[in-house]
């Protein structure tokens, strides 16, 4: 069976990369089991607590999925657990984590990416022989939901293109014609354009809120098209095409 595992920084991630996967591989052909990280600090162990996992007796693929709970911890979890994946014979890791966030008491922007993809590339390369990559959402993985407008009308029927186009001025931005990877506050864009129906989207990010947009996606669009607009969907997307080649 070949096998890959994630490390990525939130449940959010965490959910999408499951349904995505199964979306991809046939939820037949692969298992998945999911993990949380907690503790770590100067006094106490890190802590590895059981999510989530979805099996099948016919998978051919087997994903490892990681929560680090903070971005910063995402790149020390993959060093710490690289040599036993290595050891159970996985194929690949790959890690997502975003740009947002507060470094040295200041927010992160767009020109904090060069930097933290050197970051990321110094800990791939630690991974050798076991295939590394890490993949930056920029700003945040709610770019990528924001970007798949397909997914409106599922939230709510009246979510619709020609309501976001009359809203334009008001809400300050157009989901169908921006280049939504240069915006900086993404999740607070996603409830946003929920407000207009009168739905939420929350940045602490509730578990019955992102499960509704989690499911809502629509994963051909995010497969076939959107990684056409947005450079690091695509990246992950062929990370994941290369493991089930």
């Amino acid at each position: 069976m070949k096998k890959v595992a994630f490390f990525v920084e939130g449940e959010t991630e965490q959910e999408f990369i499951e349904k995505l996967l199964a979306e991809i591989a046939g939820q037949k052909n692969i298992s998945i089991r999911s993990y949380k990280f907690s503790g770590g600090g100067n006094n106490s162990p890190r802590i590895t607590r059981f999510i989530d996992e979805t099996l099948s007796n016919e998978a051919i693929y087997e994903a490892l999925i990681y929560v680090s709970s903070n971005d910063t911890r995402v790149n020390s979890d993959i060093l710490d657990q690289k040599d036993g994946l290595r050891r159970q014979k996985y194929a690949k890791i790959i890690g997502l984590h975003d740009l947002r966030g507060d470094r040295n008491g200041r927010q992160l922007t767009h020109d904090d990416l060069p930097n933290t993809e050197r970051a990321a590339a110094f800990i791939e390369k630690r991974c050798s022989p076991l295939k590394a990559k890490i993949i930056i959402a920029v700003m945040e993985i709610e770019t990528w939901f924001l970007a798949d407008t397909d997914h409106y009308s599922c939230i709510d029927p009246n979510l619709t293109r020609n309501l976001l186009f009359s809203n334009e001025s008001d809400i300050g931005f157009n989901p169908y014609q921006d280049d939504l990877t240069l915006r900086l506050q993404p999740a607070e864009d996603l409830a946003t354009v929920y407000q207009l129906v009168g739905k939420t989207y929350s940045r602490r990010k509730t578990k019955k809120n992102r499960r509704r947009t989690i499911n809502c996606l629509d994963y051909a669009n995010i497969y076939l098209h959107l990684p056409k607009q947005i450079t690091k969907l695509a990246e992950l997307i062929f990370e994941i095409d290369d493991f089930l080649s």
